[in-house]
């Protein structure tokens, strides 16, 4: 290697942590929220009608919390098409486990971090690989149900969405969206992507090629077992149609009035957008509220419903903290696989 390479070598992780680092984000959300608040964009006077609409925050927070158990069964269920079998209450745990640290560490992907490390801790050496693999697939999983959600609203509700400003453009987006996910499946998830030598040859020779396949092979498994295929995305638009009924009931404790099919369009579009923010949404995420509230729904209190949606969040969120206090790690080592031996990782 040389100078200039080891340098390089270097310079790029030090860079890496310091823009991925929580603390920079926790400063760039608190930053956009001031900003927000300093060009009105967030009117603290707005929360006091929420008062008298109490109870639809209520019902909003309750709503929020089924989706943690759907999220559980949904990668309970990918841990075994992947070859890791586990109980459900296991599954349960980290998840909610994994939802806690999601607000405890400064970053939005620290609870996917801390799951992943307790699926590395029990199945062993042999699935390690495996098992971190199927904690990042998981998140796409649950990614893609927010296009597929809003893709197949949009198709029922064409005609009120192109009543909307710039609704042939929202229409066209998410119908391409909803098909391209089911395109993506067929394609990465294909068997003759998945045993390509040449494929494989290709990706050794990158840095991350390894970890690409891997989600490759990922992809292949859940393919190949269509009910399980079925299962995971139809349990991930269930989760999602749980927040965008929370967050139709924020916009209603805030006085605003929405068709149903127009928020359940537009909804997941806000609510993809709080992966960009930290610990789940704040101030990127905000921002993007504020933007699309107001831009597709004609609403002028996005930010403020975009922040009391993440705090809501939060308070969910901190639901898993008894089973990170609680519980203990059970049945260590009793992990199996279904995969032969040298295709364990």
């Amino acid at each position: 290697m040389t100078n200039q390479s080891a340098t390089l070598a270097v310079v790029r992780p030090i860079w890496a942590r310091v823009l991925t680092s929580g603390w920079t984000k926790a400063v760039l959300a608190a930053a956009v929220i001031y900003a927000l608040v300093a060009f009105n964009r967030i009117d603290w006077t707005v929360f006091a009608s929420v008062a008298e609409n109490w109870t639809w925050l209520v019902l909003a927070f309750i709503l929020m919390l089924p989706p943690y158990f759907i999220v559980s069964y949904r990668f309970w269920l990918v841990l075994r098409n992947q070859g890791i079998v586990t109980s459900f209450v296991t599954s349960v745990r980290w998840t909610m486990i994994g939802s806690f640290f999601d607000i405890a560490m400064p970053s939005n992907s620290g609870g996917d971090v801390v799951k992943a490390a307790y699926i590395v801790r029990h199945v062993g050496p042999g699935l390690r690989t495996k098992g971190v693999m199927a904690v990042a697939f998981d998140r796409v999983l649950g990614l893609l149900g927010l296009f597929l959600l809003a893709g197949i609203t949009s198709i029922v509700g064409w005609e009120l969405v192109l009543s909307i400003n710039n609704g042939g453009h929202i229409l066209i987006f998410l119908i391409t969206a909803c098909l391209g996910t089911l395109v993506f499946f067929r394609i990465v998830g294909s068997r003759r992507l998945c045993n390509s030598q040449r494929l494989r040859t290709f990706l050794e020779r990158l840095p991350a090629g390894h970890r690409i396949y891997n989600l490759i092979q990922c992809f292949n498994a859940l393919r190949e077992k269509p009910r399980d295929l079925i299962a995971v995305l139809s349990l991930s638009v269930l989760n999602h149609i749980f927040w965008c009924a929370a967050l139709l009931c924020i916009t209603y404790a805030f006085a605003q009035s929405l068709q149903l099919i127009l928020g359940f369009v537009v909804f997941p579009l806000a609510i993809f957008s709080n992966v960009f923010g930290f610990a789940g949404g704040f101030g990127v995420g905000t921002a993007a509220f504020d933007v699309i509230f107001s831009r597709l729904l004609d609403i002028h209190v996005g930010a403020a419903i975009g922040l009391t949606f993440q705090i809501l969040s939060v308070l969910s969120r901190l639901t898993g903290l008894p089973f990170y206090l609680v519980g203990r790690e059970k049945n260590r080592g009793n992990f199996t696989s279904n995969l032969p031996i040298n295709e364990r990782i």
